[in-house]
Formats: structure tokens, C-alpha cells, sequence
């Protein structure tokens, strides 16, 4: 799963292309953009979340949701293979549901 703004993208596309053929106008690139970069940088750090933070908090909400509206076992089993398929590097919306879905 990947989730970016923007801005995020633009930077770090930016930076790989910058750093993809390192030389002079590179170094002066960088040293005109180091402020703004060095403060988006930080911004996008101070905004992220953790992907191994957000897992056991949709857990907790799915478990409760689940507590008020009961589901077939089958279901239930699905959500939560899911779930931790939700949490893996590189999971594919597609892989994410199961036989039940």
C-alpha cells in the first residue's frame, strides 16, 4: 500500500533525478533548494504515520465494528487476513480480499 501526497511524490522524484546524474549543477541545485527542501523534508516527517502504527488501530476499530454488527465466521476470517495483508510492503488492493468478499 502507498499513500503519498503530492508534494511528496514531487519531491522525491525531484531528488532522484537531481541525484541520478550527479555533477556541478547538481551541487548548486541542491544548495539554492536546501532550505525549502530541508523544511518539507521535516514537514513530511512531522505528518507521516506509520504504516506499523495504523494496523493495530484499524484492528481496534474493526474489532469493535464487528462487535456491533455481527458477521458470518467466513467474513469475519477474510477482514483480518486483510487486514494483515493491509500491513505488508508492497500488498496489492487486489490480494487484499478473500473468498468470502
Amino acid at each position: 500500500m502507498r499513500v503519498m501526497n503530492t508534494l511528496t511524490q514531487n519531491i522525491i522524484d525531484n531528488l532522484t533525478q537531481l541525484l541520478k546524474d550527479p555533477g556541478h549543477d547538481t551541487l548548486q541545485s541542491l544548495s539554492v533548494c536546501a532550505p525549502v527542501l530541508i523544511d518539507e523534508l521535516q514537514q513530511i516527517k512531522n505528518n507521516a504515520l506509520d504504516r506499523r502504527d495504523i494496523i493495530p488501530l484499524v484492528q481496534s476499530v474493526l474489532d469493535e465494528w464487528l462487535k456491533q454488527h455481527p458477521q458470518p465466521e467466513g467474513a469475519i476470517q477474510d477482514l483480518q487476513v486483510a487486514l494483515q495483508n493491509l500491513g505488508r510492503p508492497g500488498a496489492n488492493p487486489g490480494e487484499l480480499g478473500g473468498k468470502h468478499a
